[in-house]
């Protein structure tokens, strides 16, 4: 039976704006350890970029030629720097301090850019990178999961095992310094070539939810590309 210790430690983050919890799972697969972090807590709240077009015609006017439809921005695309995986930010994100795991060092990329903050958290969790265990999630992890968020009275809005060795949960957390307010984020959690992967998209105003959209888009561009190769 594995065995789940969870350890909290809470750091500050982009420029004093947001502060995290750093939360580690070992599990235990056949006598080795599997270290499985979980991403911050982030203040939150979003402002949401809308952009409209109005089409005019005029009667006895030919039609003007249609303009072409508006394209998304261009976003800034990070490989990881042990050629393990590519993923897109709205633009550069910042390194922030490592921190120390018994898995070794996890190593955190945050940008807060228009009213939310994009963070990629990894580190390797000591697992043979070619073992089963070492790509996909425990089985038990989305109960642990949901076990975590009652415990510490989460709002779990969706949880999903997207793939065994991906999982997703969008959860309104309580605040620290404001015990009436509440913070959204939407995290995954991605096991791969014995690396865990987390990516958090939160909102930086309390109650108000993250731009879905934008939080798809990053979560969704992260691809791993192959085994690491550090440097």
């Amino acid at each position: 039976m594995s065995s789940v210790n969870l350890k909290e430690d809470e750091h500050k983050i982009a420029d004093g704006l947001t502060g995290r919890y750093s939360l580690t799972w070992d599990n235990s697969f056949e006598g080795e350890k599997f270290m499985i972090g979980i991403l911050s807590r982030l203040l939150a709240a979003v402002l949401l970029l809308t952009i409209s077009a109005l089409a005019q015609t005029h009667a006895g006017r030919p039609l003007p030629h249609p303009r072409p439809a508006p394209t998304a921005p261009r976003w800034y695309i990070f490989a990881g720097p042990d050629r393990d995986f590519v993923v897109e930010f709205p633009s550069a994100p910042k390194r922030m301090s490592d921190n120390e795991a018994p898995g070794g060092t996890a190593r955190n990329y945050v940008l807060v850019k228009d009213g939310l903050t994009f963070r990629l958290h990894f580190i390797d969790t000591g697992l043979d990178p070619g073992s089963r265990e070492g790509n996909q999630l425990p089985l038990d992890f989305r109960r642990e999961m949901l076990e975590h968020a009652r415990e510490r009275g989460w709002t779990v809005v969706r949880a999903e095992l997207v793939h065994r060795n991906v999982y997703e949960q969008e959860t309104w957390s309580p605040m620290k310094s404001n015990a009436a307010g509440s913070l959204h984020y939407i995290e995954r959690d991605v096991v791969r070539h014995g690396r865990q992967y987390i990516l958090t998209c939160a909102s930086l105003i309390p109650d108000k939810k993250a731009d879905a959209s934008l939080c798809r888009r990053f979560l969704d561009s992260f691809r791993v590309t192959g085994e690491p190769q550090p440097q």
